[in-house]
């Protein structure tokens, strides 16, 4: 399969790296008529995107991607060190504080429970919803060089494919946690415990490529609809709810209909991309506007998220069900407004020094009053129902505020590429996919050994494995395709049989067959 010149790169980083390669080698070697005729083809297929130009790659979204991702590596190492009965997501890891000797120096065991709790919520409190929003960018650049149904393709090979790998093969990494010290000891076999990390279907890290999937599959012809190289007429034929046939009128004759059934930017209806620019900079033009009304949409979800568990003590059972819901609201929302940035860029980006300051500074402080939050509050990370709404506001206003201020300082100080940026933009994926992979093993061993237990030797430690691993995986040939990342045009995966869709389908049936083993053995 081939695309235009255009597949060089996407324009803007996000956790995914390109998938496609670029048609310029496969041109130079390409001399007979049989792939002629097929480059021809495919460009008339692509035929609405060929003279549409993307915007250009920003270095600074490649800088945010990879210091992001590391975000996410210590994220994952701080929860070790929580304070004890307080180790939320399942971590089967024993408390790490409880396991120091009388003879370990204290100025090198430094009590970093709290600490590390609090940077926790920090890091919650933004970093997933800035990996969504980096996303949605992406959708934007990407539907520059691709139709729709190449899309859809494209998010099958770099998010699917790894998520099933990962579930596949990350649990014996995971299981080896069986390993650690437990107080009081394990009275099951390891095949057991690692049973019960297949029967549960646990993503782990890897969730947010499922997310990140669904998402991408079920506004794929929403972006398209609003996109300017897939829907070029100033008046389009379409209908507000999507068809060509509409089941009432051109516009929506009632509020009902306009909320539910039509094409619109938070409720106002449009079926061109001017007309989206157009409802985009009507929300979002102007500071105030666009702090105020994405941020405030976003704390309002995030309160009702943590009223979860008052509205089930006050006997509204349906309240609650809906609510828990609500934090995958917020994650497709901002993606969506990563897209709607995007497109509407030139008209909203912000770029004064003083506005980016602000927006950062203020994101910061809101996002260390939900870290506090995290340790002041009784339950981590899920809160109860005295603190909800300060930790709903404060983490919708304060995410949104770190990500735009993120962005527009970023862009002031990263407008030129590095040779550095593309080698550990590249490593980005396999190392999100693989941190825990190396954490795990070493905390298992680490937690018996006093001194080398403690969190500096073991940031070193973990650090520099990971790092090591990111990198061989982006030399593995056919095998970093299981990571997200293109393989060689030489390579063998995934094939030209099924639109090379074999081995998600393979990978699939194992997945379906390793859960159907853990429940019947």
């Amino acid at each position: 399969m081939t695309e235009p010149a255009l597949l060089k790169s996407d324009s803007e980083g996000t956790l995914e790296t390109k998938y496609l390669l670029t048609n310029s080698e496969a041109e130079k070697s390409a001399g007979s008529e049989h792939e002629a005729e097929q480059n021809t083809s495919t460009l008339a297929e692509i035929s609405p995107v060929e003279n549409m130009q993307p915007p250009p790659r920003r270095p600074d979204i490649d800088v945010i991607m990879i210091f992001l991702t590391y975000g996410i590596y210590l994220f994952h190492l701080s929860v070790i060190y929580f304070p004890p009965n307080r180790i939320p997501y399942g971590n089967k890891y024993p408390n790490i504080t409880a396991l120091r000797t009388g003879g370990e120096d204290p100025f090198t065991t430094v009590n970093l429970s709290y600490v590390a709790e609090w940077f926790a919520g920090f890091m919650y409190a933004w970093n997933m919803p800035m990996f969504f929003y980096l996303s949605g960018r992406n959708a934007y650049s990407a539907l520059f060089r691709r139709t729709e149904t190449h899309f859809r393709d494209q998010r099958v090979h770099r998010l699917l494919v790894p998520m099933l790998f990962f579930t596949l093969v990350g649990q014996l990494p995971y299981s080896v946690s069986y390993f650690s010290p437990h107080t009081p000891p394990l009275e099951i076999s390891y095949w057991e415990y690692l049973r019960a990390y297949f029967i549960t279907f646990d993503l782990h890290v890897a969730w947010f490529l499922l997310y990140l999937f669904l998402f991408s599959q079920l506004m794929t012809y929403w972006f398209t609809v609003f996109h300017p190289a897939h829907n070029k007429s100033e008046s389009s034929e379409l209908s507000c709810c999507g068809s060509y046939v509409c089941c009432c009128s051109i516009r929506p004759f009632n509020y009902f209909t306009r909320v539910f059934c039509c094409l619109n930017f938070l409720f106002r209806p449009t079926t061109t991309p001017e007309g989206f620019v157009s409802a985009v900079r009507w929300f979002l033009e102007g500071p105030i506007k666009f702090v105020l009304v994405p941020g405030g949409i976003l704390a309002l979800l995030e309160v009702s998220h943590n009223l979860t568990p008052f509205m089930t003590i006050i006997g509204l059972k349906f309240f609650a069900i809906f609510f828990q819901f609500t934090t995958t609201f917020c994650y497709l929302l901002i993606f969506v407004l990563g897209y709607a940035t995007a497109s509407a860029d030139k008209f909203i980006k912000q770029e004064g020094r003083l506005w980016g300051w602000t927006c950062f500074i203020s994101g910061v402080i809101l996002c260390v009053l939900y870290g506090v939050v995290a340790v002041i509050d009784k339950h981590p990370i899920q809160y109860g129902t005295k603190l909800a709404i300060v930790a709903g506001f404060a983490r919708g206003f304060g995410q949104w505020l770190f990500i735009s201020g993120s962005l527009s300082l970023a862009r002031r100080n990263f407008a030129v590429a590095k040779s550095w940026h593309s080698t550990f933009r590249e490593m980005a994926m396999p190392f999100y996919l693989v941190h825990q992979w190396v954490i795990n093993p070493v905390t298992a061993g680490a937690l018996w050994v006093p001194y080398l237990r403690t969190f500096p030797v073991m940031l070193l430690i973990t650090s520099v494995l990971a790092g090591a691993l990111s990198f061989l995986i982006t030399r593995s040939g056919p095998v970093r395709y299981f990571f997200g990342l293109p393989p060689s045009k030489e390579s063998c995966l995934p094939g030209p049989q099924l639109r090379g869709f074999v081995p998600v389908l393979v990978l699939a049936g194992i997945v379906i067959v390793t859960q159907l083993l853990a429940h019947l053995l």
